[in-house]
């Protein structure tokens, strides 16, 4: 009787434990640590990857380079040129062609044409050897034209005003070549030679265009062009990374010009400058400090002068960004620039930036007394190695709020 009372106690146990959840044949939890880890190791068993949504796919492809580098820049073929001419030139488009590895692998051919709605325009043709020597040693022959229609003139020195505005066009004719020798992957020496063939076009019945207000000696080189060969050599050490879309190291590139009045000698002048870059990454690469100093130096030959439209200028998109474009010209420069870069989501960027910087007719007054200044925010599209669309908004300068829209990066 007990051992028939036994087997019916132990099966009605095996009958319930059969029936309830497997959670409830285990102990109950005496922590709510304890609680909490049960609950995750049971989120982990039920886990699926995540299912992008459209715009996250599209995102990711121009993250990976996938997108807007295939479309607008290949590596072979035929392909839509879009972009900037020049600072003040509006939307350009064009057809470009590049070919690579041609006559044995040795030859890379590039051409391409643009035009933009305010009737600026340029046309470019290059044929290159960038893998000589086991890529030690690039050959480049090159030629140019463009015609820049409403450039930008207030005056030369750092008080020219802005009521003197007036506008003139540059014709400009470049054909030339030049070579560069890379020790190591991170160092550059280079040198080129170009035979350029600027024009000024000005409208003598036009009230806003340049010589109704300025004349040759107000503006040196406005009653006469000549031609010109510019001689140029460069060191650039650049260990930035990536290349296109810096996020840590540096660049510092020492360029020096000469330009020979090939008329009269009237307007030959040299020209040195020092472009000094660095990015300091902070939380694993998210978060950005960007740098940048450049000093800028011309001198004439004796007795000659430095045309107008080959002065250092600043103002505009890519230096001082509050002011308007071409705003300040003058035989030196200084410039600084500081930014804060972070990445907002995958392929977008934030930037809050300071900019500073003066002209000056003299050396000695490259200082930082009377700086010109402004400040302001933006974003920036684009994947790892390249920024292919930069909006920004500047401020602090008498001239009001001013929008950038750019297809690069600003340094």
């Amino acid at each position: 009787m007990i051992r028939h009372r036994c087997r019916l106690f132990i099966a009605s146990i095996a009958i319930l434990a059969c029936g309830l959840p497997a959670d409830a044949q285990e102990r109950e939890p005496e922590t709510r640590a304890e609680a909490l880890r049960r609950e995750r190791e049971e989120k982990a068993t039920r886990l699926t990857p995540p299912d992008p949504n459209r715009l996250e796919r599209a995102l990711l492809d121009l993250e990976n380079g996938r997108l807007f580098e295939r479309l607008l820049s290949p590596a072979e073929g035929l392909y839509p040129k879009i972009g900037t001419i020049t600072a003040g030139s509006g939307l350009a488009v064009g057809p470009g062609y590049r070919a690579s590895h041609r006559l044995g692998g040795a030859v890379d051919f590039s051409a391409f044409a643009m035009g933009s709605i305010k009737k600026y325009w340029i046309a470019d043709a290059r044929v290159q050897l960038p893998r000589l020597l086991n890529e030690r040693l690039g050959l480049d022959a090159h030629v140019q034209t463009y015609d820049f229609q409403e450039e930008l003139f207030f005056g030369i020195g750092p008080d020219s005003a802005r009521a003197d505005l007036v506008h003139y066009g540059l014709r400009n004719t470049i054909v030339g070549g030049s070579a560069a020798v890379r020790p190591t992957s991170w160092l550059t020496i280079s040198g080129g030679a170009d035979f350029l063939n600027p024009r000024i076009e000005s409208a003598t019945d036009d009230e806003d265009y340049i010589s109704t207000r300025f004349d040759d000696v107000t503006a040196p080189g406005l009653a006469d062009q000549p031609d010109f060969m510019r001689y140029q050599s460069a060191v650039d050490v650049n260990y930035r990374e990536p290349r296109g879309n810096p996020r840590a190291g540096g660049r510092y590139l020492f360029t020096y010009q000469r330009f020979d009045d090939l008329d009269r000698n009237t307007y030959s002048f040299q020209r040195a400058e020092v472009d000094l870059q660095q990015y300091v990454p902070l939380l694993r690469d998210r978060r950005i400090l960007a740098l940048r100093g450049l000093v800028s130096v011309s001198e004439a030959d004796d007795g000659a002068r430095i045309p107008f439209f080959y002065q250092r200028t600043l103002g505009g998109p890519d230096d001082l960004r509050g002011f308007h474009r071409l705003r300040f010209r003058d035989n030196h420069a200084l410039l600084l620039q500081a930014e804060y870069r972070w990445e907002i989501f995958t392929a977008v960027d934030g930037a809050i930036f300071y900019d500073t910087g003066k002209v000056a007719s003299r050396v000695e007054d490259l200082n930082l007394r009377d700086l010109e200044s402004d400040y302001g925010f933006g974003f920036r599209f684009g994947n790892a190695n390249s920024v292919f669309l930069r909006i920004e908004a500047a401020f602090g300068s008498r001239g009001g709020t001013h929008f950038v829209f750019r297809f690069n990066n600003v340094f």
